[in-house]
């Protein structure tokens, strides 16, 4: 009699079922990895967003300006003789970019505006918070009345 080779149905069946078990674990981990670092990324967006306005507005000595339009985040500076608005950064879609829902959260403005000092212009004593969820993980940026940025959970 001569033997045949390759596998028979039982071994096939038990190789499927394994590789079908280790799916059903790593598969929860990695969509949390995916909506842990998009979070991480849209933070880092946004509160490079608020440092690159500030600093430009001090570079310059002109006023700068962060508009937020849904999860669109865009810079612009005034620059120029006749001063006009000069697109700096953006924009930045992170709805597109890392599925990242970005909302101010109550009555933080949705347009920021930094003096030539690098302060939020109109001063205010109150803290905006900025909101980003992906999937079911959700974080906050702060910004305070000076204009500094407070990432991570608004600590500083």
């Amino acid at each position: 009699m001569r033997r045949r080779r390759g596998f028979s149905l039982p071994e096939l069946l038990t190789a499927v079922v394994i590789v079908a078990l280790l799916a059903l674990l790593v598969l929860p981990l990695t969509t949390e990895l995916r909506e842990r670092t998009a979070l991480r990324s849209a933070r880092l967006e946004l509160t490079s967003a608020f440092a690159a306005a500030r600093a430009a507005a001090v570079q310059k000595g002109k006023s700068a300006t962060v508009t937020l339009e849904g999860s669109t985040i865009s810079v612009t500076v005034m620059s120029g003789a006749p001063p006009r608005s000069v697109p700096m950064l953006g924009p930045l879609k992170l709805d597109h970019a890392s599925g990242t829902t970005v909302r101010p959260l109550a009555s933080a403005p949705t347009v920021i505006q930094y003096d030539a000092r690098g302060l939020v212009t109109p001063t205010s004593t109150a803290t905006s918070r900025y909101e980003m969820r992906s999937g079911r993980r959700a974080d906050t940026v702060c910004l305070t009345g000076a204009g500094a940025v407070m990432p991570r959970g608004c600590v500083l």
